[in-house]
């Protein structure tokens, strides 16, 4: 897509800019985002949300409060879904721009970042979440792999790297600038 395509894209609405979204739905209505590994599972009746290897595609999801301040209800809703980790952080950072709120990810094996006391907290600077899912990366590989065993690849081969290095790719995690999800092409 030339730059020009990429800027005519953000003046779309949305039912028109991703792929699971309904004609006058709104980023609005959502509280915070998420993006979550993927995949067909005709037992499940569908869609499930699944560990990073086993994906075939990366959800993007709205969550609305939709019980009470008491018990808060975040309902998941389908926004986009796209084949590759790196395209669903661009998407997600085009969410980001144009909402401000906050996002999660990580997967049903490693559970969801960023996380703060225990808790999954939301956030709309992409540099906290390639920063927790690099921490979270180091740290899963030190339980699991016996130190006599660590390659010097095993981070680079862990099942959350794409997602965290499309994270560093979309945030000033490296000391460069963000990228801008509408000048650019796919990768």
């Amino acid at each position: 897509m030339s730059k020009d395509t990429h800027k005519a894209l953000k003046e779309l609405p949305p039912h028109q800019r991703f792929n699971n979204f309904c004609k006058g739905g709104t980023l609005a209505r959502f509280a915070w985002f998420e993006i979550m590994p993927c995949r067909m599972d005709e037992s499940e009746g569908g869609v499930v949300q699944c560990e990073a290897d086993w994906a075939e595609f990366w959800g993007l999801y709205g969550r609305a409060n939709e019980g009470t301040e008491d018990k808060p209800e975040y309902l998941a809703t389908a926004i986009h879904d796209a084949p590759t980790a790196f395209e669903a952080v661009r998407i997600a950072r085009q969410i980001a721009l144009e909402t401000g709120k906050g996002f999660v990810a990580g997967d049903v094996q490693f559970g969801q970042y960023p996380r703060r006391h225990g808790q999954v907290t939301p956030v709309a600077e992409f540099t906290e979440l390639a920063e927790d899912l690099t921490f979270a990366i180091h740290e899963d590989n030190e339980m699991r792999i016996a130190p006599e065993d660590q390659r010097d690849d095993d981070f680079d081969n862990h099942p959350l790297a794409d997602l965290r290095e499309a994270f560093v790719e979309y945030s000033d995690y490296s000391g460069s600038d963000q990228r801008n999800p509408y000048e650019e092409t796919a990768e």
